[in-house]
C-alpha cells in the first residue's frame, strides 16, 4: 500500500531545489529528478559519483524525506504521484487540442456550479471562520492552489495551515486540537483513501472537497461537499483537480472576504 509520504515527495523534492542550493541534499534531488525516468535502476554509489555526495549524505537525504533507506524511497515513485491523474493517460491524451480542453473546461465549470451554490460556500466559509486552527491537507496535483489560497487568505486576517508532505511526522497533526479544522482536498478520492486511516485517528472537525462518492470515504468526515454531480475515481487530463480546484477556492476566498473581512 502507498505511504502518505509519497503523495508529498515531489512537492519535498522540488522544496530541496527552489531553497537549498549549493548543498548535498539539493545535488541528490537535482540528480534524482534528472534520472526520475529509471530512478528504479539508480544505487547508492551511482549517487555518490554524480552528485558529489558521500554515503551518510544520501542517508540522511533519505531520511529527511522520511523513507529509511534509498531503496525504500526509489518504490514510492509510481505513477500516482504526480500531479494531474497522468497514471491514467495515454499517449492520446497529450495530443488534446485547445478545443476539446477549453469544452471540457467549460463543462466542469458548469458541473462544479451546479453543486455549490450560496448556501455550501456558506457553509464552508463558516467552518474556516469558526476555527481558530485550519489545516488543509493536499497531494501534489492541489498543494500550489491551496498555498495561492493560503497567501490570499492572510488578506482576510485568517491563518490556514496547507500540510503536502511528512503527514505522519507533522507538528499540527501530533498537537491537533479537538477544535481544530482538518479540511481533506481530495479531487479523485485517491488521496483521500491513502489517509484516510490517518483521518480516522485524529481528534477535529473533518471535513472533505472530492468527486469521488465513496461511502467510506464520506464516513471519516463531519461535512462532504462533493465537486460534481457524478461520482468519479478518475480526473481526466486534471480537469477538476489542476483547473476545478483553483475555481473553487478562488469562489470561497471571495465568499469569505465578503462574509468576515
Amino acid at each position: 500500500m502507498i505511504n502518505a509520504n509519497n503523495l508529498g515527495i515531489l512537492n519535498s523534492l522540488t522544496e530541496l531545489i527552489n531553497s537549498h542550493y549549493d548543498s548535498n541534499n539539493h545535488a541528490i534531488a537535482s540528480y534524482l529528478v534528472k534520472n526520475i525516468s529509471h530512478l528504479d535502476q539508480i544505487t547508492v554509489n551511482e549517487i555518490m559519483d554524480n552528485a558529489y555526495v558521500s554515503r551518510s549524505a544520501v542517508r540522511r537525504f533519505c531520511e529527511k524525506l522520511g523513507y529509511s533507506s534509498l531503496e525504500n524511497l526509489k518504490t514510492s515513485f509510481s505513477k500516482i504521484i504526480f500531479p494531474s491523474d497522468i497514471r491514467h493517460r495515454t499517449k492520446e491524451d497529450y495530443q488534446t487540442n485547445n478545443v476539446k480542453l477549453t469544452n471540457l473546461i467549460k463543462n466542469m465549470l458548469d458541473d462544479i456550479n451546479s453543486v455549490f451554490g450560496v448556501t455550501e460556500l456558506n457553509q464552508i466559509v463558516d467552518k474556516i471562520h469558526n476555527h481558530n486552527e485550519v489545516i488543509l491537507l493536499c497531494a501534489n496535483n492541489t498543494s500550489s492552489t491551496l498555498v495561492k489560497f493560503q497567501q490570499e487568505m492572510i488578506y482576510a486576517n485568517k491563518i490556514i495551515v496547507v500540510l503536502d508532505h511528512k503527514y505522519r511526522t507533522s507538528k499540527y497533526l501530533k498537537s491537533l486540537k479537538p477544535n481544530s479544522l482538518l479540511f481533506t482536498v481530495s479531487t479523485s478520492g485517491k488521496y483521500g483513501e491513502v489517509i484516510n486511516d490517518l483521518i480516522n485517528e485524529l481528534p477535529g472537525d473533518k471535513m472533505i472537497i472530492t468527486g469521488n462518492r465513496n461511502k467510506k470515504l464520506a464516513s471519516s468526515y463531519n461535512d462532504v461537499f462533493y465537486i460534481s454531480q457524478k461520482s468519479f475515481s478518475e480526473d481526466y487530463l486534471g480537469i477538476y483537480g489542476k483547473y476545478g480546484i483553483t475555481y473553487l477556492f478562488d469562489q470561497i476566498f471571495l465568499h469569505y472576504v465578503n462574509s468576515y473581512h
